[in-house]
């Protein structure tokens, strides 16, 4: 019987503080993420000459993320740590609506891969909640022993 093979992409929380000061009056951007994404990949072992679907995709909404407490503009950067993941293995991610709030967002709306440095994602100016993200893993295949794999996203936002 063959194993399954899981992927486990967890979203946690990183927070910049980046404190603004003007006329005595200091504050600091504030980010909150929440979401989860759990993918069980080939729960029924393949025939003989099939090969797995070589990417999954998660709901468009199976992160959410506000930016709060903002001063002006501002950007998110993005990056992985990986606990367990496998060389074949790639995490894309991109925003999938502007969510509501003062102010605008822009960029990240197209799938950049998500790597162990920082990256610039979207940037925006007011604060936003409800901004919804997308995940989506490519390399899976039967090359990738059974396991289960897992990375956490952090999310960083900074005053510009």
């Amino acid at each position: 019987m063959r194993k399954k093979k899981t992927a486990v992409i967890s979203t946690l929380l990183a927070v910049a503080a980046v404190f603004v000061c003007s006329g005595g009056l200091c504050w600091a951007i504030s980010i909150s993420a929440t979401g989860n994404w759990n993918e069980t990949i080939g729960s029924s072992p393949p025939l003989a000459g099939d090969d797995l679907p070589n990417t999954c995709e998660s709901a468009s909404n199976v992160i959410s993320i506000n930016i709060t407490a903002t001063s002006g503009t501002w950007a998110l950067t993005v990056k992985k740590i990986d606990s367990k993941w496998h060389g074949n293995l790639h995490l894309w991610i991109k925003r999938t609506s502007d969510g509501s709030g003062t102010g605008s967002i822009s960029n990240g709306s197209s799938y950049q891969e998500v790597t162990g440095i920082d990256q610039a994602f979207f940037n925006g100016n007011g604060d936003r909640s409800g901004v919804n993200i997308q995940l989506k893993l490519t390399g899976v295949s039967i090359q990738v022993p059974p396991d289960s794999y897992m990375t956490a996203v952090y999310y960083t936002v900074s005053d510009t």
